[in-house]
């Protein structure tokens, strides 16, 4: 990234795992901000990898860290692609699939902006 070899960068990323832990310190989600701009499907995509699987039951934790995640979906198609239709259609997806699981929607009912009024589909 200092070098300015940003499409190296981008094919170094996705061979890295989304980092498990919460939080924005890690290198590679750094690489990953400073390039949603030049590349916003390919970070789109990392971040989506990060959710990892969202139809099984899992501990409230792993809920929260997959709703951090989710904010950065959120943000990648919202606020850098500008598809918010693309945004509802997903997100309710993922509601939908989840209806059943309360820890999960509240997880993501507390981080990720306007969870609670999409429709679930």
């Amino acid at each position: 990234m200092q070098r300015e070899e940003y499409e190296e960068a981008l094919a170094i990323l996705p061979t890295c795992n989304y980092p498990s832990y919460a939080g924005d310190s890690g290198t590679e989600l750094q690489a990953a901000k400073q390039l949603e701009q030049r590349f916003p499907e390919q970070i789109l995509s990392y971040y989506k990898s990060g959710l990892g699987n969202l139809n099984s039951n899992a501990q409230r934790k792993e809920y929260a860290r997959q709703a951090g995640v989710m904010v950065k979906v959120r943000s990648m198609m919202v606020d850098v692609i500008k598809d918010e239709a693309r945004w509802k259609s997903f997100a309710g997806k993922v509601k939908g699939d989840n209806i059943r699981r309360p820890a999960f929607q509240e997880e993501f009912g507390r981080v990720v902006a306007g969870w609670g009024e999409l429709v679930p589909g």
